[in-house]
């Protein structure tokens, strides 16, 4: 039986606010929930009244110190990198939300506190433990000729307004704004230089690493490593990018092509992954993240002699609960899905490669990461 495991949560937003607190107060078998900390001390203190979580602390490095908790999860917005870093250097097992890092110094700086500490690092891949998928890899037999996905992306409040969301808002302090632009505009201007991250800066870090890391986590699982971008186009340019088409290639040469459309007022989040070769069709879609207990459905199409046959699966278990366990699990046994490291260097690699094509096609000049990886 397992161990419960105090827990400490950075981020008293939308997300932790929707998904992981009630996850995490739910699962009381596998969590006891002792400690939130956040910039913005009003929101924290709201959700440690909600949840009845009974320490509210005023700076991370302060929970972290404290000896109250065994494991954080990680869930602010903007770069988690130090967070993570001086967690597992205090002796603490971290979950950290995507993206784990934003540059290749970030990365590093994670890996040797990994390294130096022995904890447990965990990614918030949620998709990759959706029963859906699961179905899915079970009656893949073969290597697909291609694979399409599709992503039609709300707004966030539409998303989260039948949510468990938090209703009352709480504005993050003036005073405090400042440090966190110049934070963001440091981190896009290490990844891709100071000319690329005034054109695409914003896009890179909320739409590439923000929600199309996803789509790569999940191709991942299928066991399709991105290995070259041969094309990119993003637009509405002029008044700031909201759409991608991203075409590469695996290694063994299947194509797959990412589209991404944010479409503020669209009636709902969808994502569609299709599979397909000669013999064999595998198609998955997902609901909006932040809706739990809403299924994602996976149909499998396969010939049945001059006609065909197809087989649907609704998976209802919120993939946010079951990698929440997952966590719990890999503290408690070492047993992991995915080395969190690699797979966040993957991830880093490909994001990187889709910015340089930015690059090449809008005759941007390459800077930080891109100039040197």
């Amino acid at each position: 039986m397992f161990q419960r495991i105090r827990v400490g949560v950075v981020g008293a937003g939308a997300v932790a606010s929707s998904v992981h607190l009630p996850i995490l107060s739910r699962r009381s078998d596998l969590f006891e929930l002792k400690a939130i900390t956040d910039l913005n001390i009003k929101a924290a203190e709201a959700l440690a009244k909600r949840f009845a979580i009974p320490l509210t602390f005023n700076s991370a490095t302060e929970m972290f110190q404290s000896k109250e908790i065994d494991a954080v999860f990680i869930l602010n917005s903007g770069s988690h990198a130090e967070l993570v870093a001086t967690a597992l250097a205090a002796d603490l097992d971290v979950f950290c939300e995507k993206p784990l890092a934003y540059t290749h110094s970030e990365l590093a700086l994670i890996d040797k506190a990994k390294s130096s500490s022995g904890k447990k690092l965990m990614i918030g891949y949620m998709k990759t433990f959706d029963q859906a998928l699961y179905r899915a890899k079970e009656r893949i037999s073969g290597r697909p000729r291609t694979v399409d996905v599709v992503v039609l992306h709300p707004s966030g409040g539409s998303q989260l307004a039948t949510t468990d969301v938090h209703l009352e808002s709480f504005p993050l302090p003036a005073e405090l704004v400042p440090s966190i632009v110049d934070s963001d505009k440091r981190v896009i201007s290490t990844a891709l230089g100071d000319e690329a991250a005034e054109a695409f800066g914003r896009e890179y870090m909320d739409i590439l690493m923000g929600s199309v890391i996803h789509e790569l986590s999940v191709l991942r699982a299928l066991d399709l490593h991105l290995a070259d971008i041969d094309y990119v186009d993003r637009w509405p340019i002029e008044r700031k990018s909201e759409s991608f088409i991203i075409a590469g290639r695996t290694t063994d040469g299947v194509r797959v092509t990412i589209r991404w459309f944010y479409l503020d007022s669209y009636p709902k989040y969808q994502e569609e992954i299709r599979w397909v070769n000669e013999n064999e069709g595998h198609q998955i879609v997902f609901s909006s993240p932040y809706i739990l207990r809403v299924p994602t459905e996976y149909t499998h199409t396969a010939r049945n002699g001059l006609d065909h046959i197809e087989h649907t699966f609704k998976s209802y278990q919120s993939n946010f609960e079951i990698e929440i366990a997952a966590f719990a699990n890999l503290v408690n046994t070492g047993a992991e899905q995915e080395e969190a490291i690699a797979a966040a260097l993957e991830d880093l690699v490909i994001i990187q490669k889709i910015a340089k094509e930015i690059c090449r096609k809008e005759g941007l000049t390459l800077g930080g990461d891109l100039a040197s990886n």
